[in-house]
């Protein structure tokens, strides 16, 4: 019997690279994307940290700092990608997540 060539499956796209893609548009906070993507927040946040340690050749991964909606401070200093519980300045726990986006370099 003669074996026929085997074609490749047709690879579906994985949730980081769709995270990527999503990124890549416009910024999104973590719960966007758990929402757009049917995934859990946590998983997000798992994908979301590796993106950041390695965005990929040409891209850079940006952090829009999360922000207190009743004083307006930034989290500018803050490195982890979940949104704090409480402002330090105001103690309000009344907090805009952060967001996050991937840019490519010029």
């Amino acid at each position: 019997m003669e074996k026929k060539p085997t074609t490749p499956p047709e690879t579906a796209i994985t949730s980081r690279q769709a995270i990527k893609e999503l990124l890549l548009e416009q910024s999104h906070s973590a719960l966007e994307v758990s929402q757009l993507l049917s995934l859990s927040e946590k998983e997000v946040l798992d994908h979301l940290d590796h993106i950041a340690r390695a965005p990929g050749p040409g891209l850079h991964f940006q952090i829009i700092p999360a922000a207190c909606k009743n004083c307006g401070f930034a989290f500018k200093k803050r490195n982890r990608l979940t949104t704090p519980s409480r402002c330090p300045l105001c103690r309000g726990e009344s907090i805009r997540r952060p967001r996050f986006e991937l840019l490519r370099k010029k």
